[in-house]
This record gives C-alpha cells, sequence and structure tokens, in this order.
C-alpha cells in the first residue's frame, strides 16, 4: 500500500487565529495545499505542529491589550482581569484557570477546523496541539471539561471527519510545566486506523526510547512528531552549548529512533515557527526512515509542505 505522508511547517500568523471563521479557513488553505496534485485515490496523512493551535487560546476574539501584550505572561493576566465573573463561575481555583476559562470557547475551533479540513482533503489529520483541559460531551452535561488538570492535546481526525484520537504529551519541558501543564498518561499515543497502527509522539516524546518502545511494540509503522522547537536551529543546543541543535534533532531524532524496530518504519516531523509573544521557535519539518531523512524542508523558518510517499504493509481486513 503507498501513503502519502506531508509535514505541514507553519510560521505563526496573528490573524488567522482572531476568529473561528479566520481559523477554519486557515486550516483549510494549508490542507488544500499539502495535498495539491496528489492521486485523490490514494491514502495520506497530514501532520500540523504542535502548538499550532494555541494561539487561539490568547487571540481567538480577544482584545486589542491582549493581542499587543510583551509576554505570554503578561497576556494571560489581561485575560483573567477581562473575564475574571466568568472565571468565578467557572470554579477553577489554581494557576491553569485561563485555559479552563479559554477551553470551552476555542476546544470547538479547533476541532470543527480539523474535522472539516480532514473531509475536505480526504487525509487523516494530526491537528498539531493546543494547551488544554481534556473536553467532553455529552447531551446532559454539553462540552464539558474532565477534571482539573491541563495538558498539551493533539487532535487525530479521520478523513470521514471522526476524532480518533485526543492524544497528551507525556514528557513536559522546563517551560511546559512553568505554563502549569500536566504530563499525560502513556498508552493513549497509539490509535488503530485503516492505514495501520500510528503512533503519535508530541515533541519531546518522540526522544524517549520507552515511548518509542511501546509505539513498537503496539505494532505502529508510523510515529508522528508534532514539535514546536523554541531554540534557533543553527544556534546552541539547549541542552549543551557546545553542540547545534538542528545537528542534534537530525542525529539523535526520528532517524536515529527508527534503527532496528519491528515495525516502525518511518517518522513524519512537523515544525512550527515564528513568535509567539516572548517565544520564538525555528525548526526544519521532515519525514524520516532509519538512518536519515527521506525530505527535509529547505529552511527552518517560513511555511512549507514536505512530502514523501512510501510503501507501508497492508492494514489487517484491508
Amino acid at each position: 500500500m503507498r501513503v502519502h505522508l506531508i509535514a505541514v511547517q507553519a510560521e505563526l500568523q496573528t490573524a488567522p487565529y482572531t476568529s473561528a471563521e479566520s481559523f477554519r479557513q486557515y486550516v483549510l488553505e494549508l490542507s488544500r495545499g499539502a495535498v495539491q496534485g496528489l492521486p485523490e485515490d490514494q491514502p495520506r496523512i497530514l501532520a500540523f505542529p504542535e502548538a499550532f493551535a494555541l494561539p487561539l487560546v490568547f487571540w481567538l476574539e480577544t482584545s486589542r491589550a491582549v493581542l499587543e501584550a510583551q509576554s505570554g505572561l503578561q497576556a494571560a493576566l489581561q485575560l483573567l482581569r477581562e473575564h475574571w465573573p466568568a472565571l468565578l463561575r467557572q470554579g477553577v481555583w489554581s494557576p491553569a484557570a485561563l485555559y479552563h476559562l479559554r477551553a470551552p470557547w476555542v476546544w470547538p475551533v479547533y476541532e470543527r477546523a480539523f474535522r472539516e479540513a480532514a473531509q475536505a482533503v480526504r487525509a487523516y489529520i494530526v491537528g498539531g496541539s493546543i494547551f488544554s483541559p481534556q473536553m467532553d460531551w455529552e447531551p446532559a452535561r454539553r462540552l464539558h471539561a474532565k477534571g482539573k488538570g491541563v495538558y498539551n492535546l493533539s487532535l487525530v481526525v479521520s478523513p470521514q471527519g471522526s476524532v480518533l484520537g485526543r492524544v497528551p504529551k507525556v514528557h513536559l519541558t522546563a517551560s511546559e510545566r512553568k505554563a502549569f501543564l500536566t504530563g499525560g498518561p502513556p498508552g493513549r499515543q497509539t490509535l488503530h486506523t485503516r492505514l495501520g497502527t500510528l503512533a503519535n509522539l508530541i515533541c519531546l516524546d518522540a526522544f524517549h526510547d520507552s515511548l518509542i518502545e511501546q509505539a513498537d511494540a503496539a505494532g505502529a509503522w508510523l510515529v508522528v512528531q508534532p514539535s514546536a522547537n523554541a531554540a534557533r536551529w543553527e544556534g546552541p543546543w539547549s541542552a549543551d552549548p557546545r553542540e547545534i541543535e538542528g545537528q542534534v534533532w537530525l542525529r539523535e531524532g526520528l532517524a536515529q529512533k527508527l534503527q532496528n524496530r519491528e515495525n516502525l518504519r518511518y517518522g513524519l516531523n512537523p515544525m512550527l515557527n515564528g513568535h509567539l509573544y516572548d517565544l520564538y521557535f525555528e525548526g526544519k519539518s521532515g519525514i524520516y526512515q532509519a538512518g536519515g531523512p527521506l525530505a527535509l524542508a529547505k529552511s527552518a523558518v517560513g511555511n512549507a509542505f514536505v512530502r514523501a510517499e512510501v510503501e507501508v504493509p497492508d492494514a489487517p481486513g484491508r
């Protein structure tokens, strides 16, 4: 079976995140661009970067004061000041209250945009990630948060527009812990689809052998690694300034993790870049096999579609 893999490299812009319709159109535009020219009858998997939907928390239908804040902390405090009555009604008394405040507005916009895009381009889509409590819906309570925790969550959608998984990041960076996120439980990172088993390991998770081993043991042939690398690609590595950030990604990342695996064959790594308040991201998106990249973005900044066609075993039951 031939499958098209596409990494959507995205540079942050403010305008697409300021309204539900602009975000919907932005996701649809990127998704259509990603599959342009591909045979319509061949399966495809698109992946967006980590934190791709995070700006919705700050910019969706918010004030100029929030948009023009000098830091993420300043923007968060401004949002809490502007919406304190809703915060009181919500009854979440923790530093993660901002995400609970915004989730009822933001989550439906995030989910709808990717469900519609997946249907429109007939693709499996990994919708990057967003910071949010786990959201659920049932007739009596309607949309509601499950518990007080807030996670770095990645939405996975089928070509029929069905949500297949809301995958939490397990291993958090220091910045994510400072943002009051909670690490999710392992065991929810693999999904069984009509194209076989896929693994969704958000950024740092894919550098951990234990999660790669779990994905391989579960029979996954593809590991998707949505990433937002808060460092200069050609600058010093955050863990050791004697090394170069991008060189470490290429040496220690998916190309190395796929070596000698029983089932894992390919890796799909879309990267976010640009500014989100006082944070800055860079990274070259790539598609990998054991030992090296099949395709790599030319630049660590700007929008790009990185594509490769791969041969995978037929999924059971096809």
